[in-house]
């Protein structure tokens, strides 16, 4: 009995099931393409690397997850209150015709479990064929060939959506039991007719919160556009604390700021019924400023990651091919208290043939006594600012004019030649630093390093002496053969072209060179060894950004049908409070287009509301971001901004419309 009653009520009250049945399936689409993409056909064929990073977004996702669903579990239980609250009436004529509060418990439990059934079903369905595009999508990020691609569907992505979800929805049951359980009949009857207290401020109070959240939002943004990310961590947090609590002040003072300020509009406040639709608006916002406050964060959130990430990944993966010039270099740390001093040494204690991998160059690399900060601070741009200003323990380094050379012509390239009286300035940063590098080499002709003088022989070259991480080597001089002898060794390095059987040779360097940055090598060997392969260096930097960009998308899309579902549910919630005011002003005149012309302005104001802020946060958080994304290596965020303003289109203004849509209905 319960069961047939519990379906029909479902299919009789579809249509206001319907918000909370599309939320619940993006969810558990969403949750479950996510948790699905390492398992897909398309990440199977990787290397040492590759498999390490998909491992590590393995367990990012996990810990994500349990975020995400902690949030969609609030979500659910808000939209859950929703159904109650629009069905108070329905539950106290069950009351009346004498069913306990115990069997109309049953009911809902019933019904939530049969909408959740359904719901879960639509949502894996539908994650299993978005997880196939968003594996390839991965795929293309990581690099990885998926030529040998096949449709896969994951049992552990399954597995763990269904117990999620099913957690979910038994607190749900548990809600709607003890929600049910304190609910008294007259309440249930006379839901309707009351009406929510209404705390109205002063005007003078809300001008002056307003004013107030302005500041302090200035301040936040000037700060942050100053200093950037990279100042300093506790800078950041603060000026991300200001920002949180400048918007909450922000929809705190905007209902009795704004309307006090539209009423001096006489052409506006009076005109169709706009005094009404406003009035609803004021009262609404008054009681929801800090959901409107916590929405309007998680959309910036999610137009910010949007916007920068896939510009973000670019910028991380610009530039690689000139940094990774060989296909490994080893190197050796040399410190004065290890008995090896050279990297042939290391390689012999660790029984290592690398000239049989091919062809070979070693040499050292010096340190000198000149710092890189007073060089290159006079010459500094928005560009190389955020790291000239932390090179205060960063050196120049030295190489003999011979090993450049050799290492020169070991990649193809023809060496500059200079006098004995000169040095040839290398960078592998030159991207970031280009400018100021021209400045410098314009400005100064000479260069004192390890109290000897040397003329500076043109600009500083573009070059990398060895294949390392990205930008690592700031500025090295090529200096005479004699004058290197008496620096004091920094590093000793075997570069590598490999001559076949490049999987191999790179998944054994990288489990070598992984052990030693672990402490393995130092910890049984007494020594370090630094350096990577081409194949290490471009999977990292690849790797690293599309985490980081997946983890973004996840969240911020979670974020984004989080607010707009949120939104939708709070104005389908006063449609049903205010249902009666509707039918008076139908009593009064008021035509249905009208009518539904007041209700389409009051949902489309509503909905902007947070939008607009978060866009306006957004404005000065993606010129911060793109100043940190020039820095390494500049990137364009027109094409992800559009994608971003289409992704937003397309959800919030889908439930905008499903909005419009229920409310029109329910006042009906």
């Amino acid at each position: 009995m319960f069961f047939k009653l519990s379906l029909r009520n479902v299919k009789r009250s579809f249509k206001d099931y319907f918000i909370y049945f599309l939320t619940l399936t993006f969810a558990v689409c969403i949750f479950y393409s996510f948790n699905s993409v390492a398992d897909q056909e398309a990440m199977q064929d990787l290397s040492a690397s590759q498999s390490d990073m998909i491992k590590t977004l393995k367990q990012l996702l996990s810990f994500v997850s349990i975020f995400v669903s902690v949030i969609l579990g609030f979500l659910i239980i808000f939209a859950n209150n929703f159904l109650i609250k629009r069905r108070k009436k329905e539950l106290g004529l069950y009351m009346t015709l004498g069913m306990g509060k115990y069997k109309i418990s049953r009911l809902l439990v019933t019904e939530t479990l049969v909408v959740g059934i359904l719901s879960l079903a639509a949502g894996l369905a539908a994650g299993v064929f978005i997880s196939q595009g968003l594996s390839l999508l991965t795929a293309s990020m990581f690099d990885v060939d998926f030529t040998g691609y096949a449709f896969v569907f994951s049992n552990d992505a399954m597995l763990k959506t269904v117990l999620y979800f099913g957690i979910i929805y038994l607190l749900v049951m548990v809600f709607n039991s003890i929600v049910i359980s304190r609910y008294k009949l007259i309440d249930l009857l006379t839901a309707a007719r009351k009406n929510e207290q209404l705390k109205v401020r002063k005007t003078a109070v809300s001008v002056m919160l307003f004013i107030l959240s302005l500041l302090i939002l200035g301040i936040a943004y000037g700060v942050m556009l100053k200093y950037g990310l990279m100042e300093s961590t506790a800078l950041v947090w603060t000026c991300v604390g200001l920002g949180s609590f400048g918007t909450l002040l922000f929809f705190m003072s905007l209902s009795g700021f704004a309307l006090n300020i539209i009423q001096q509009s006489k052409n506006i406040y009076f005109k169709d019924i706009n005094i009404f639709v406003l009035r609803q608006i004021n009262s609404k916002v008054n009681t929801t400023f800090l959901s409107m406050t916590i929405i309007c964060l998680m959309l910036f959130f999610t137009i910010g990651v949007l916007s920068s990430g896939f510009s973000l990944k670019d910028a991380m993966n610009r530039d690689l091919e000139a940094a990774t010039p060989f296909d490994a270099s080893v190197g050796l740390f040399i410190e004065e208290n290890s008995s090896i001093k050279d990297i042939r040494q290391a390689e012999q204690k660790l029984g290592l043939d690398l000239d049989s991998y091919g062809e070979t160059h070693r040499f050292t690399r010096y340190q000198t006594d000149q710092s890189l900060k007073p060089l290159l601070l006079p010459y500094k741009d928005k560009s190389s600012e955020p790291l000239v200003d932390h090179f205060d323990q960063t050196y120049v380094t030295a190489i003999a004019r011979s090993d450049y050379e050799a290492i020169a012509a070991m990649q193809g390239k023809k060496p500059v030649k200079t006098k004995d009286n000169e040095v040839l300035l290398l960078s592998s940063a030159g991207s970031t630093f280009k400018d100021t590098f021209k400045r410098f080499t314009r400005e100064t002709k000479t260069i004192k390093l390890n109290g000897q003088t040397y003329s500076i022989a043109g600009n500083v070259i573009d070059f990398a002496s060895s294949t390392d991480f990205k930008g690592l080597e700031f500025l090295t001089a090529v200096v005479p053969d004699q004058a290197a002898v008496s620096m004091k060794p920094l590093h000793s390095i075997t570069n590598i072209q490999y001559d076949g059987g490049e999987r191999a040779k790179n998944d054994y360097l990288y489990k070598l060179l992984s052990a030693s940055m672990r402490g393995q090598l130092q910890k049984e060997q007494g020594f370090t060894l630094s350096g990577a392969t081409k194949t290490m260096v471009h999977e990292t930097y690849t790797g690293a950004s599309a985490i980081t960009v997946f983890i973004g998308i996840y969240l911020g899309i979670i974020f984004l049908i989080s607010s707009a579902a949120v939104l939708a549910l709070q104005q389908l919630s006063e449609a049903s409070d205010n249902a009666e005011r509707y039918t008076v002003l139908k009593k009064i005149g008021v035509t249905k287009k009208g009518i539904n012309k007041a209700i389409f302005r009051q949902i489309f104001i509503y909905f902007m509301m947070p939008l607009s802020l978060a866009i306006l946060h957004s404005i000065f958080g993606v010129q911060v971001v793109n100043k940190e994304i020039m820095v390494a290596g500049g990137g364009n965020v027109l094409l992800s901004s559009l994608l971003t303003g289409l992704i937003i289109i397309t959800v919030y203004g889908g439930y905008f419309l499903a909005t419009y849509s229920g409310y029109k209905r329910i006042v009906k």
